[in-house]
């Protein structure tokens, strides 16, 4: 009986820091699984709102505040590109240079986390030459040029957003990054 004080300090002294690092491994994983749906999530709403959208002149606009709206359990600046192209069909992945950030014209616009406070005026595909006036962030791959009328080959819309998931105790790394892409059809629109 005397002995046995002494295994118990150090049965838990062993037991503790697993059983810590359980805790914090749930405590991480919930997080992180958290930040992964509410990219899915973006990333769905965002082509379901450019497919509506098709050709308006403010679909970017309409598709970057659709993502906003998905994304309100994320910590604010950890969405760090937002790419919109022009997709082959319902199975095409997201072009490379897009992905790493660079807009191709006639094939994707892309975006990162400032762009999601840019006012709607910024948008419309102006492209100004010179001055201090702006260029329009949706000028690559033109909305109002995407094709949305039935029975002409309708436009697929891809919606890729990507993020940086910070851990919080740092027991299994800094960060981690998440991805998603949706591809849609176009909606149809009026002919007139």
């Amino acid at each position: 009986m005397r002995g046995d004080s002494g295994a118990v300090i150090v049965e838990s002294a062993i037991i503790t820091p697993l059983l810590m690092l359980f805790v914090f491994g749930i405590f991480e994983f919930g997080f992180a699984f958290r930040d992964y749906l509410a990219v899915a999530n973006s990333a769905r709403d965002g082509a379901r709102e450019a497919s509506v959208a098709a050709d308006a002149a403010d679909a970017d606009y309409r598709m970057l505040r659709s993502i906003q709206r998905a994304s309100v359990a994320l910590p604010d600046g950890v969405i760090e590109r937002i790419v919109i192209w022009k997709a082959a069909g319902p199975t095409d992945t997201v072009p490379t240079s897009c992905k790493n950030g660079t807009p191709v014209t006639g094939i994707c616009n892309v975006y990162d986390a400032a762009d999601l406070s840019v006012s709607e005026y910024r948008f419309g595909c102006q492209e100004i030459a010179s001055g201090d006036l702006f260029n329009s962030p949706d000028r690559f791959w033109c909305p109002i040029d995407r094709e949305v009328i039935a029975g002409s080959g309708l436009d697929f819309v891809g919606v890729y957003v990507q993020i940086t998931h910070d851990y919080i105790t740092g027991f299994f790394g800094d960060s981690v990054e998440f991805d998603d892409h949706i591809v849609l059809k176009v909606e149809p629109q009026d002919a007139s």
